[in-house]
């Protein structure tokens, strides 16, 4: 296992290399630059010869070659770069927004979980009863509906009907826990709800399957408590594939996570995101990508690792 590791840690900077490069070229095809977002406005207006003397100053008349160079190498020694656009250091404006976006990822991915496995696994067993056909119209109406647009529905009901908004001062779950409650709750609950209905089809599927099989069949027969056959057997065997999914999911979950913060006005990485796209800040968009994509990539190898706790068999050589 060892081994297997240290081969998956040894892909990880190919991999970033590929990531960021491909983004860099991206990027640079997106009309306008930072520049022109710092000294946009009537009250700011320039002349072009200033608007070219700022570009100069900021290193973005070099040719696009020399600019993916200084960006490589500064990469290279872990320094994220500088955002022009927030006066600060790109890993120093993403650093504060990460426990906003973990602790929505979070209680969306214990919402999904509480969901979809009793509803999966009930649905299974009663195949064809009420409880399964309400399961599945559900989940299929929370695969259809986009985040963005549950999420607009649900904040206007909330301010219309029930007179509630979205605070404007964030406050930490660890210095105002009743606040932040209310203010991830609706936030998480769709982003669980979406996850749930993709997720209680897929344990559904696989417990179908697993119930058929041999062994359960012989654990039935043998007297063992339905506890200890549906759990300890068919549910078991039934959640590596549902794992597997799973941890695509919360590449899903981050990717809710941009619009739902925009939505519900939480300063987190999605959030940031989007501001520096329409800022047109190159580097904080660089930088923001590589940090999910690191995060991604040792998230998957933990749900690799995963598979032999629930099914000693796995080997990984």
């Amino acid at each position: 296992m060892h081994q297997y590791i240290l081969r998956r840690l040894l892909l990880l900077p190919p991999t970033l290399f590929f990531l960021g490069t491909i983004l860099f070229f991206m990027v640079q095809a997106i009309p306008g630059d930072v520049a022109s977002t710092l000294l946009a406005g009537e009250e700011n207006a320039v002349d072009p010869k200033t608007m070219q003397k700022f570009r100069e100053e900021l290193g973005l008349t070099d040719p696009m070659i020399v600019q993916y160079g200084r960006w490589l190498a500064q990469t290279a020694t872990g320094d994220l770069g500088y955002s022009y656009y927030f006066s600060k250091p790109v890993w120093d404006q993403i650093k504060p927004k990460i426990e906003t976006t973990l602790t929505l990822a979070i209680f969306g991915i214990i919402i999904a979980v509480v969901l979809s496995l009793p509803a999966g696994v009930f649905s299974a067993l009663y195949r064809g009863s009420l409880f399964d056909q309400i399961v599945r119209t559900i989940s299929a109406a929370g695969m259809a509906v986009p985040a963005f647009w549950l999420g607009i529905i649900i904040l206007l009901i909330l301010s219309r009907k029930i007179g509630w908004m979205p605070p404007v001062i964030h406050s930490s779950i660890f210095d105002n826990p009743v606040d932040a409650f209310y203010r991830y709750l609706f936030p998480s609950l769709i982003l669980g709800f979406r996850s749930a209905a993709v997720i209680s089809r897929m344990v559904r599927s696989m417990m179908l399957e697993v119930l058929s099989e041999d062994y359960v069949r012989t654990a039935w027969a043998k007297g063992l408590q339905p506890r200890a056959v549906i759990v300890g057997h068919a549910l078991r065997n039934a959640l590596l594939p549902v794992v597997t999914m799973f941890g695509m999911l919360v590449a899903t979950l981050i990717d809710g996570a941009v619009v739902l913060e925009t939505v519900f006005n939480l300063p987190g990485i999605g959030l940031l995101m989007v501001d520096s796209v329409i800022a047109r800040d190159a580097s904080m968009v660089l930088g923001l990508v590589l940090s999910i994509g690191i995060f991604m990539m040792i998230w998957i190898l933990l749900i690799d690792l995963s598979y032999k706790v629930l099914d000693p068999r796995v080997e990984y050589d």
